[in-house]
């Protein structure tokens, strides 16, 4: 699992490369998906050594910082009677304290001053939303997004291919490709999310009985319905529930 300081640094760095446009389609999909699953598990990510060790590779720079300085180590036994002092009068383990201070101080500054619109985990300003005017969002995959307080929102009127628990391989390229194209119509104009009540049985919204949790709201960018662009362009399709229940959820991607 990842550290507070590394999930902050991977978003940053996720963020940055993405905006920086050269990048093959699957070294795209690839940091799109790990920055969902940072997103959506936060410091819960789970990651294989080799997908940890691309990630690293992709978002590394010259003169980047050390991670596995955050990464606490069992302590071991001094090898003298009195632990020997180093550099400026400070104990090894005081300079690393403030090696590590240091390095987190400056991912906060980058996230602070860098703030990207276009990539899957980046926060997008909702100008006009039921929840405040200053609150933010994050794209979680083509039909859900999770507000800056932590809920997440499922967008009614249409339902895209699942990427993170697809039925075949087709689905879960055309999910990567549906969450990528969100990301890039909300990148291109003004959003605004409006919250509607779920098609739930009455006294069971916001339980896990009423859409695993999930509130339900409406995007909009210049005015559209997210939905309409996503379906138009094939990577959804329409998705009308009743006042108190849904039909089956449609999944045509697999044949």
């Amino acid at each position: 699992m990842l550290s507070d300081i590394e999930v902050t640094y991977f978003r940053s760095r996720i963020q940055d490369v993405l905006n920086d446009g050269r990048l093959s389609d699957w070294q795209r999909g690839f940091l799109l998906d790990m920055g969902a699953k940072i997103e959506r598990y936060g410091t819960r990510t789970r990651f294989s050594e080799k997908q940890l060790a691309t990630l690293r590779r992709l978002t590394s720079i010259k003169g980047d910082a050390d991670l596995s300085l955050v990464v606490s180590s069992p302590p071991q036994r001094p090898r003298y009677r009195h632990r020997p002092r180093y550099r400026w009068g400070l104990r090894r383990s005081e300079q690393k304290l403030l090696i590590i201070g240091a390095v987190f101080i400056v991912m906060m500054l980058a996230a602070a001053v860098k703030q990207v619109e276009d990539y899957v985990g980046g926060w997008f300003p909702g100008s006009s939303t039921s929840y405040s005017e200053a609150r933010n969002f994050s794209v979680t995959d083509g039909d859900t997004i999770k507000m800056d307080d932590g809920t997440p929102v499922r967008l009614v009127g249409f339902n895209t291919p699942e990427k993170f628990e697809p039925r075949c391989d087709r689905e879960k390229q055309l999910g990567v490709r549906a969450s990528m194209r969100l990301v890039e119509i909300v990148s291109s104009g003004k959003s605004t999310v409006t919250k509607v009540a779920c098609s739930c049985q009455p006294g069971t919204e916001g339980t896990r009985k009423c859409n695993y949790g999930r509130s339900c709201g409406i995007l909009k960018v210049d005015g559209r319905d997210v939905g309409q662009t996503l379906i138009s362009e094939g990577l959804a399709v329409p998705f009308i529930c009743g006042s108190r229940g849904c039909p089956p959820t449609p999944r045509p991607w697999c044949g």
